[in-house]
């Protein structure tokens, strides 16, 4: 169709019937007043004065007012009454023109109603001009239709019969900000530099920056656009300094503020945010105090967007008493809007330990407040349910997530699995993780790290296995969690696939990684390959340092343990309380007591660090196993803190060893009292008295424990042979090749019996004759797999079985001999450490 058969749009507007407008002298005023009411953002008066013109006097006002006003509600983001002004504008009976239509389109492109704007645009036809052509390709960029932007901008070279300026340059480019279209991106900026349009417009410029910088992440050429500009603005500074930050680069990005200040810019509010940001990224307090200084001087500081960054940097950057600034940054903003509480509730459980402060915020922001979470607010009181292990709180926020119509977002569906992971529901767990319908790989990593920590690493290794199938990719997190379950099985085997599949995706010199591989080794019984993983690291932070002490500590290589601690401070690596954790152990599992007491003292003196309950442990067990029972009595009468269930755990453990019934009886008392439904204390007192010969006393033990429904742990061992775990507990039969097992141990007790071996019937706790306890101790399970051990792993490999519960000690002698007839390395992880035996001893020099 010919379009020089269609009206113009200035024709189009000139058949309106001549109205009153022009007649009626009460018009003029009322126009101006509108459009200075609409200028001001006063947009609901501006409407009431629109009323009154329409309804009061009777005139039509022109598509000048109408423009006005559509524009203001674009530059407001007043959307509810850009609607309605629409449809006040189809009543009115006016023939639209393109700038009107125009505004429409832009404003709906706002709106995110991109349907709307296409009609609008698809209603123009001929009329179309680069106005609507640039309006229609920005409104496809900004709602998630690069592609479809792209395609627009090809039809308008084509067939729309119209040449870019410089604001279609910046919304076609805007377009390839994305991985996905950023080669198209450098096409069109050769276009662009053919045109001359760079070095005439700040905004192609900015289009630019953001191409490189979110396309390609190039900052590199992000700076060379900027560093050619011929002309910069505050817009272009603050653009470059926050993607500086946002990509990491936070140093520069503060760098570049006092440069921004020097050639005369003045920051606006999303300047000083970025920077600030930036500082809370990097613990730079004392540089965030400064740009707060500044956020004052400016008159940001009522700022809501500016508050909720400062909040988040006194978060991150305190020292001393975590959210107090923050806190006061909170409380002095005169109006909170969801990101303000979404930022303080963050700060609270970021903080840790802060969580149930967390949650009341949540509370008084619904009632008080009356501001309506978000996914991100959701997100972070979930993981405050988790940090508390509260069940009942987490399943409200679930079904205040529900009734939101949130549940569903990913970073919520995730936090839910954490939230029910961490309190223990793993049924929970893995109802949300099924119900997310776009799962993602912190959602797979979620559901693998519950099942881990939960103590179902089989599950989470099954996990893995679907997740594979879904080729969502792997991280560093996937890896640490998955050999975090390999150690927790013991699946040595397992451990050895994920490190060579890890190596294949490139994360062997992952720092996360190697953390974790160090401790799967140690776990696993093989502190040589830990040492060497440790060994190869480039870089080292204080939980590579404390994994490999523990490692030692565990395998009982005291003095291995104290070296690499003392080439940890030479680097200047702070220890933490774990790291003195692993350092009191090895101390302890040695019987370096005046050692271990040395480096106790050091903890506060040298590294002003308070000690906690599990150090006094520590201590109570270095004395209790030196069998200074007495001394550990009067150390913990000495605490500064009221002593825990674990303090006299470990000295009622201690009482056992050596057979001290006063002091066990003490002890049990003390636990009974501070955990009256902890079995430990009535097992372990029992198998005192058991060792005695005081059954009387063992059966009324027994009995109180039937009666209080005080169920004892089932000791049981494992062994991997052929990437499989197989469990056995005492005289089990259930293995398919139990035959084959017991013929061999039978064989193995002549053949030690020979060596000298003689069944230590004392350790048995059971009032048995004699025959039967020899008969019982044959069958202890870590005999079992040690048995099934010789038959089904290679010579080549020591033998490695994992028990639940500390060892038997005729097992512990028995083992010694049985590495001598048979020729192999046992290697034994029960609940407080290794042993090797090799040649007939062993690494702990019967010290345990």
């Amino acid at each position: 169709m010919p379009i020089l058969s269609l009206v113009s749009p200035a024709n189009l507007a000139a058949t309106n019937p001549p109205a009153k407008t022009l007649k009626n002298p009460s018009f003029e005023p009322l126009k101006d007043r509108l459009i200075s009411l609409s200028n001001a953002g006063r947009i609901q008066e501006a409407l009431s004065v629109l009323d009154v013109m329409t309804q009061r006097h009777h005139l039509t006002p022109d598509l000048t007012t109408f423009s006005v006003l559509l524009k203001s509600c674009i530059r407001t983001r007043n959307f509810q009454l850009g609607k309605l002004l629409h449809s006040k504008l189809n009543q009115s009976g006016l023939k639209l023109d393109p700038i009107v239509l125009n505004s429409l389109i832009s404003f709906y492109s706002k709106c995110g109603d991109w349907t709307t704007a296409k009609a609008i645009f698809d209603s123009m036809g001929g009329f179309r001009d680069l106005v609507s052509w640039s309006a229609m390709i920005s409104c496809f960029a900004h709602n998630g239709m690069e592609s479809q932007a792209l395609l627009t901008f090809v039809e308008m070279l084509m067939h729309g019969g119209q040449y870019p300026n410089q604001f279609c340059f910046s919304a076609a480019i805007q377009a390839c900000c994305n991985q996905d279209h950023a080669f198209m991106g450098e096409s069109i900026f050769g276009f662009v530099i053919k045109t001359g349009y760079f070095e005439s417009d700040v905004c192609v410029g900015c289009a630019l920056i953001e191409l490189y910088a979110k396309g390609f992440h190039d900052l590199d050429s992000a700076w060379k656009v900027f560093d050619k500009m011929p002309e910069r603005n505050s817009v272009t500074w603050t653009l470059l300094i926050t993607r500086y930050a946002q990509l990491g680069h936070h140093r520069d990005g503060i760098e570049l503020f006092p440069r921004m200040l020097s050639c005369g810019f003045v920051p606006d509010r999303f300047t000083l945010s970025s920077v600030v940001s930036a500082c809370a990224e990097l613990g730079f307090m004392s540089v965030g105090q400064q740009m707060h200084s500044w956020v004052i001087k400016s008159g940001l500081c009522m700022d809501v967007y500016i508050g909720c960054s400062l909040v988040d940097m006194y978060a991150k950057c305190a020292t001393t008493e975590p959210m107090e600034d923050a806190r006061k940054v909170f409380d002095r903003m005169p109006n909170h809007n969801v990101m303000s509480w979404t930022a303080i509730i963050t700060g609270y459980v970021q903080s840790g330990g802060l969580d149930a402060t967390a949650i009341e915020l949540y509370c008084k922001m619904i009632t008080q407040g009356e501001v309506l979470p978000n996914h991100f607010t959701y997100s972070s009181l979930l993981k405050a349910c988790g940090s508390l292990s509260d069940l009942e709180i987490g399943k409200q926020v679930h079904n205040h997530a529900v009734k939101s119509g949130l549940v569903s977002v990913n970073c919520v569906g995730n936090s839910l699995i954490s939230m029910y992971a961490r309190s223990g529901s793993m049924e929970d767990a893995q109802k949300a993780f099924e119900f997310l319908l776009e799962k993602n790989l912190i959602s797979y990593n979620a559901i693998v790290d519950g099942f881990v920590k939960n103590t179902s690493s089989d599950e989470a290794l099954k996990m893995f296995n679907k997740f594979e199938e879904t080729q969502t990719g792997v991280d560093s997190f996937t890896f640490a969690s998955l050999l975090s379950a390999a150690a927790s099985l013991g699946a040595v085997g397992k451990g050895e696939e994920m490190h060579a599949q890890l190596v294949k995706s490139g994360f062997d010199s992952n720092q996360r990684v190697c953390n974790a591989l160090i401790s799967m080794y140690s776990r696993c019984g093989d502190i040589e390959a830990a040492a060497r993983v440790f060994n190869k690291m480039d870089e080292r932070n204080v939980i590579s340092w404390t994994s490999i002490i523990t490692g030692f500590a565990k395998h009982g290589l005291a003095k291995s343990a104290l070296k690499v601690f003392d080439k940890m401070l030479e680097a200047g690596v702070k220890p933490n309380e774990v790291t003195y954790i692993a350092v009191l152990s090895a101390c302890s599992h040695a019987g370096m007591v005046n050692e271990g007491l040395k480096h106790f003292s050091l903890m506060y003196s040298e590294h002003k660090i308070t000690p906690k309950m599990e150090h006094y442990a520590c201590v109570v067990d270095l004395l209790g196993r030196s069998g200074s029972l007495e001394k550990a009595v009067d150390f913990i009468d000495s605490m500064p803190l009221k002593a825990d269930a674990l303090v006299w755990r470990t000295l009622l453990g201690a009482c056992q060893v050596h057979g001290n019934i006063k002091l066990g009886k003490l002890s049990a008392k003390r636990i009974t009292e501070l955990d009256p439904n902890d079995p430990s204390a009535y097992i372990l007192l029992s198998n005192l008295y058991a060792s005695k010969g005081q059954w009387e006393k063992v059966v009324k033990i027994r009995k109180t424990m039937k009666e209080r429904n005080l169920i004892k742990e089932a000791g049981c061992s494992w062994i991997e042979a052929e990437n499989q775990a197989h469990k056995f507990y005492v005289g089990d039969t259930c293995h398919p090749r139990a035959h084959d097992i017991y013929k061999e141990l039978d064989q193995l007790v002549i053949d030690i019996k020979k060596l000298g071996y003689v069944p230590d019937t004392d350790f048995v706790l059971h009032e048995l004759d004699e025959k039967e306890k020899e008969r019982y101790l044959t069958q202890h399970s870590e005999k079992i797999a040690v048995a099934f051990g010789l038959i089904s792993v290679s010579k080549t490999k020591p033998i490695r079985v994992f028990k639940n519960l500390r060892v038997c000690g005729d097992c512990h002698t028995a083992m010694k001999y049985i590495s001598v007839a048979r020729g192999r390395e046992i290697v034994v992880r029960d609940s407080n450490r290794f042993h090797h035996f090799k040649n007939g001893s062993c690494s702990c020099n019967d010290y345990w």
